[in-house]
C-alpha cells in the first residue's frame, strides 16, 4: 500500500538542536517504540568554517542572477569543502537574464565540463535544469532532447512543455498531451506553456474548442495571455469577452459579479458561456461559496458536452459536496484524467456519491480502492468498508551492512553541512536526491540513518517513501514522551492530537522557524506565544524560550486547548484555526447554508495549505492513538459535525 506525503510549511532548522531528557512512562505499544527519546544532532563530517559567511553571500548572489558578484566571490572560496556548489554558484547566473529569463548565450562548454565533473550529483541534475531551460528558449531542440533525456528529476512543468514543442516540432499532435499536462491556469502561464500554447495556436491546429478551452485555461491567471489565445477563434469577439469574464471571475472576491457573469455568458456561444460560468463557479468555490454549484450547474446546461481541467473539476465536486449536490460531484469526478480520478481523495468521494445515489456495489469499490492508502481518505473508507484501522506489520530491522551502505552516501553529509546553514532547498535537495530509485530496505536503512543522526524530520519522509514494507515507529515518533503527556494533560487535550499537530507543524526539529516566524516544535509565533504566556500564568517568559522544549510544548498545547474550546470541541475547525487563524475557519463555517460533516468542511477550505494541514494532523491523530493505546479512534467521530 502506497504512503501518503505530506505538505509542509517551509521550515529553517539551526544546527544544535535541544536535548530534553524523556522518561517513558506509559505501559502500552509505546513501550516497545524505539524511537521515543530525545534527538540530538550528531555534527556532521563537514564543520563549520571561516568562509561559510562568503559561500552565503556567494549563494545569494547567484539567487540574484548577479554574475559578476559571484564570479568574485567565488574566487574566495578556494579550498571550499562544498566545491561543487561554489561552482555551480559561479556559473548558474551566466545562464539568466537580470529578469530571470534563460539567457540563450550562457557559455556551453562550461556548463558542459560542470555537467561531467559532477555527474550523478544533486548539483548536477538542478545545473541540468538550468541548461535544458536555456537549450529550450533557444529551441534547440536535439540538444535539448539530450539533456532532458538525462534530467532526473523531471518537477520543471516549463521543460515539460518544451518537450511538448520538441515533439510538436517533430510532426506530432501534442494537444492531448498539452491538456493532459496544463491542468491549473498557473501552469499554462508559465513562459515556455505560453509559448507552447501560442505555437499551437497560431499553427492552426487547435480546433475552435481547444481555442476555447485553452484561452479560458489561461484568461483565469493571465488576461494577457488569454486574450492572445482568443485572438485566434473564429469567433474572436465572443472568445475575448469569455477571457474577460474569467479574468474578472478570479479577481472578484465579494460575489459582486455573479449576477453579470450570467448574464454575459448566456449571449455567448455556447462553450464560451459554459466556460465563463464554470469558471466563475471555480472563483466562488475557491472562496467557499456555496452558490458554486449552481454556475457549475448552468454551465452543463449550457453546453453538455463541456471539458474542464483537473483542478477546476475539483472544485466543482467540492462545491458539489458542499450543498449535497452528488450528481454534481459524480460528475465532476467522472471527467477527471484516470490519474487524478484514480487517487484516494476522488475514490473515496466517489463512494460517497455511489452511496449517496443507493448504488452500494460501486461504493464499496470506490471505497476499497481508497482504502489502499496510508491517508486521511484511506482511513475514512477503512470506516466505510467496517474494516478496523491497523498498523501494517513492522518490517525486519536495516542489517548493519544496510546501514554502512547508506552511511557513505556522500549526498546525506552535504545536507547535514546545508542543515547546519539554514539553507534547506539544499538541505533538502541533497537528502532527497540519492534516495529516488532506492528499494525500500535501502529506504528504511537511511531512515534509521536519519534516526541515528538526530534528524526525525529526513527519518519521517524517508520512511513515507516505502511501498510494501513499513516501518510506522520511523514515520510516527514520540520524542519528548512524558513531556507531551503531562502538558496535553495541563491543557485537556490528547497527546495524539498533540503529537499529530507538531509532527505536521516542525517533523520534530526543534529550532524549526518559519518564513511566518513561527518557532520551535509546534511553530508557535512570538504574539502568539506571549499572549498563551500570560493566559496561563507563565512568568517571565521570554521569546527565546520558544527552543526550549518543555516551554514550546506547554504553550502549544496550551494554545490548542484554547482555540478547541473557542470552536465547542471541534478538532477539524481547531486544527484549522492553529495552521490560518482562529479568524478564518469562523469565517468559513459562516458561509455554510446548513451542517456538513467534518469532511466536507476539510475537503472545501479554500486554502490548499490548511485543507492539506487538517486532514493530515487529523490522519496523524489516528495514528498516534492507534500507537498509543492501540486501538485507533473514529476519525469520522473526530471530524464531527460543522454548523454554520
Amino acid at each position: 500500500m502506497p504512503s501518503f506525503a505530506q505538505k509542509l510549511p517551509a521550515i529553517r532548522a539551526a544546527s544544535i538542536a535541544v536535548a530534553v531528557s524523556s522518561v517513558l512512562t506509559s505501559t502500552t505499544v509505546f513501550a516497545q517504540n524505539t524511537y521515543t527519546g530525545a534527538p540530538v544532532l550528531s555534527a556532521g563530517s563537514i564543520g563549520e568554517n571561516a568562509m561559510d559567511a562568503t559561500f552565503t553571500q556567494l549563494r545569494e548572489a547567484a539567487r540574484a542572477n548577479n554574475a559578476s558578484k559571484a564570479a568574485d566571490l567565488a574566487s574566495q572560496l578556494s579550498g571550499y569543502p562544498l566545491a561543487s556548489y561554489v561552482e555551480y554558484y559561479r556559473i548558474k547566473p551566466m545562464l539568466y537574464n537580470s529578469d530571470g529569463t534563460p539567457n540563450t548565450n550562457a557559455p556551453d562548454t562550461e556548463i558542459q565540463q560542470f555537467l561531467s565533473t559532477y555527474a550523478g550529483d544533486a548539483i548536477a541534475d538542478r545545473m541540468r535544469n538550468d541548461y535544458a531551460l536555456v537549450l529550450g528558449a533557444r529551441q534547440d531542440w536535439r540538444n535539448f532532447r539530450t539533456q532532458y533525456a538525462q534530467f532526473i528529476v523531471k518537477d520543471d512543468m516549463q521543460l515539460k512543455c518544451y518537450e511538448l514543442m520538441a515533439n510538436a516540432a517533430d510532426g506530432q499532435n501534442v494537444l492531448p498531451a498539452a491538456r493532459a499536462l496544463l491542468t491549473e491556469s498557473k501552469h499554462a502561464n508559465t513562459k515556455a506553456c505560453q509559448q507552447l500554447l501560442s505555437n499551437l495556436a497560431n499553427s492552426g491546429k487547435m480546433s475552435e474548442e481547444d481555442i476555447n478551452y485553452f484561452a479560458a485555461l489561461s484568461a483565469y491567471g493571465s488576461s494577457t495571455q488569454g486574450q492572445a489565445l482568443a485572438s485566434n477563434s473564429r469567433d474572436a469577439s465572443g472568445a475575448a469577452r469569455m477571457a474577460s469574464f474569467i479574468s474578472q471571475a478570479n479577481n472578484d472576491t465579494t460575489g459582486g459579479l455573479a449576477g453579470s457573469i450570467s448574464a454575459a455568458a448566456s449571449n455567448l456561444k455556447p462553450q464560451q458561456g459554459a466556460l465563463a460560468n464554470a469558471y466563475y463557479g471555480y472563483s466562488a468555490a475557491r472562496r467557499a461559496d456555496s452558490s458554486a454549484s449552481s454556475f457549475y450547474n448552468n454551465a452543463y446546461q449550457q453546453y453538455s458536452g463541456l471539458k474542464l481541467p483537473d483542478d477546476v473539476l475539483g472544485w466543482q465536486a467540492r462545491a458539489g459536496m458542499r450543498v449535497n449536490d452528488w450528481n454534481l460531484v459524480a460528475s465532476a469526478i467522472d471527467k477527471m484524467s484516470d490519474t487524478e480520478r484514480s487517487t484516494s481523495i476522488w475514490q473515496y468521494w466517489r463512494g460517497r456519491a455511489y452511496a449517496a445515489s443507493g448504488n452500494a456495489p460501486q461504493a464499496k469499490a470506490a471505497y476499497a480502492n481508497a482504502a489502499k492508502s496510508f491517508d486521511f481518505y484511506g482511513i475514512l473508507a477503512d470506516e466505510e468498508l467496517g474494516q478496523p484501522v491497523t498498523l501494517p506489520p513492522t518490517a525486519a530491522a536495516p542489517t548493519p551492512t544496510e546501514l554502512r551502505e547508506v552511511a557513505g552516501i556522500k549526498g546525506f553529509e552535504r545536507a547535514r553541512k546545508f542543515q547546519a546553514m539554514n539553507m534547506m532547498l539544499e538541505y533538502n535537495r541533497e537528502w532527497n536526491f540519492p534516495l529516488r530509485g532506492m528499494n525500500d530496505r535501502q529506504l528504511l536503512a537511511v531512515s534509521e540513518h536519519a534516526h541515528k543522526l538526530g534528524m526525525l524530520d529526513r527519518m519521517i519522509n524517508t520512511s513515507e517513501r516505502t511501498k510494501t514494507e513499513f516501518n510506522f515507529k520511523q514515520r510516527y515518533p514520540t520524542p519528548y514522551l512524558s513531556i507531551m503527556q503531562n502538558r496535553a494533560a495541563e491543557a485537556g487535550i490528547t497527546p495524539a492530537w498533540a503529537y499529530g499537530i507538531t509532527r505536521q507543524e516542525s517533523r520534530f526539529v526543534v529550532s524549526a522557524r518559519s518564513g511566518a516566524n513561527a518557532n520551535g516544535l509546534m511553530q508557535i509565533i512570538p504574539e502568539t506565544a506571549r499572549n498563551v504566556a500570560r493566559r496561563i500564568g507563565l512568568s517571565g517568559f521570554t521569546l527565546d524560550q520558544l527552543y526550549n522544549t518543555d516551554t514550546n510544548i506547554q504553550l502549544g498545547t496550551a494554545y490548542l486547548g484554547q482555540i478547541r474550546d473557542q470552536f465547542g470541541g471541534s478538532l477539524p475547525l481547531a486544527s484549522a484555526g492553529y495552521n490560518a487563524g482562529p479568524g478564518r475557519p469562523a469565517q468559513w463555517r459562516r458561509t455554510l447554508t446548513g451542517s456538513v460533516d467534518g469532511a466536507v468542511f476539510a475537503e472545501t477550505i479554500p486554502f490548499s495549505e490548511t485543507r492539506s494541514y487538517v486532514k493530515n494532523v487529523l490522519a496523524n491523530t489516528v495514528y498516534y492513538q492507534l500507537m498509543i493505546d492501540g486501538r485507533a479512534p473514529s476519525l469520522k467521530e473526530l471530524m464531527g459535525t460543522v454548523y454554520p
